[in-house]
């Protein structure tokens, strides 16, 4: 029992001497230390408010307690049954989507023998990253216009009639996906390019 408590009281000293003897490495934990309370767990306090009827006039603190009562008008709401559809069908389709075609592009382009089409190919796949949501969304209101856009000038061209992907409901689904999926996949081939070829198994000699 002694022994114990002699462990117990020795067990703050040595952690103060390894602080004592390691204090830079403490003081660069300090800014990571705040970044993690002030923006993870600090914000984890306004959560209440799905408990509360909030209101911005009263605050956090000074709106009424409801209990369940969001939750359960929630549930009882016509909007439940497609929210959760759509919740789930985008969350599924940008698994499929975001997942295996990245990684079998990565693996193509790891391949490919010319390395100025390795790199032109990377690059162009990597610029995604550098464009804005903002950006990304006009683009698709230029390239899916149904009078001026891409698709609509390739379809008068075809003769045929101008689809009007931004109206289309059923369309909706898919611009979100595939659009947000190509920020994705530009990681891919970057992630995979550092890959020596003496890493990779002898079956996957590049081709081209």
């Amino acid at each position: 029992m002694s022994w114990l408590k002699r462990k117990r009281a020795a067990g703050p000293s040595k952690l103060w001497l390894r602080i004592r003897r390691n204090w830079q490495l403490y003081v660069l934990l300090i800014l990571p230390v705040a970044w993690l309370i002030i923006f993870r767990y600090a914000p984890m306090y306004g959560a209440q408010i799905a408990f509360r009827q909030y209101s911005p006039v009263f605050g956090i603190e000074g709106s009424p307690w409801v209990g369940l009562a969001n939750f359960e008008r929630f549930f009882n709401s016509p909007k439940f049954e497609p929210v959760i559809v759509n919740t789930l069908v985008l969350s599924f389709y940008s698994l499929i989507a975001g997942f295996p075609i990245p990684i079998i592009l990565a693996l193509s382009l790891n391949q490919v023998k010319m390395r100025l089409f390795r790199s032109s190919v990377q690059m162009i796949t990597y610029a995604p990253h550098f464009i804005s949501t903002v950006v990304i969304v006009g683009m698709l209101f230029q390239f899916l216009h149904p009078r001026v856009g891409f698709t609509a000038v390739l379809a008068n061209a075809l003769g045929m009639n101008a689809p009007n992907w931004m109206g289309d409901p059923g369309a909706f689904r898919h611009i979100f996906v595939w659009s947000a999926s190509g920020r994705r996949w530009a990681s891919a081939p970057s992630s995979i390019s550092p890959c020596s070829p003496p890493s990779t198994p002898p079956c996957t000699k590049r081709r081209w």
